[in-house]
């Protein structure tokens, strides 16, 4: 495996956030596919207990 690139390494991220933002917009970055779960505010405190145990790796808090 090969890794071409990647943001928020050694870059400023003031800079590559807006870049990013664009990319969504865009349709050319595809975040949905990287959120693992979904959360209502009044889940917050499962989000965190699932965090623990290592079954949500990128869960969302919606209010």
């Amino acid at each position: 495996k090969t890794l071409t690139g990647s943001y928020y390494g050694s870059v400023s991220p003031h800079e590559t956030f807006s870049k990013i933002v664009d990319f969504y917009t865009r349709g050319l970055l595809d975040i949905e596919s990287l959120i693992t779960r979904h959360y209502n505010l009044d889940q917050i405190n499962e989000g965190f207990d699932a965090l623990a145990r290592g079954e949500d790796a990128r869960g969302v808090i919606l209010y």
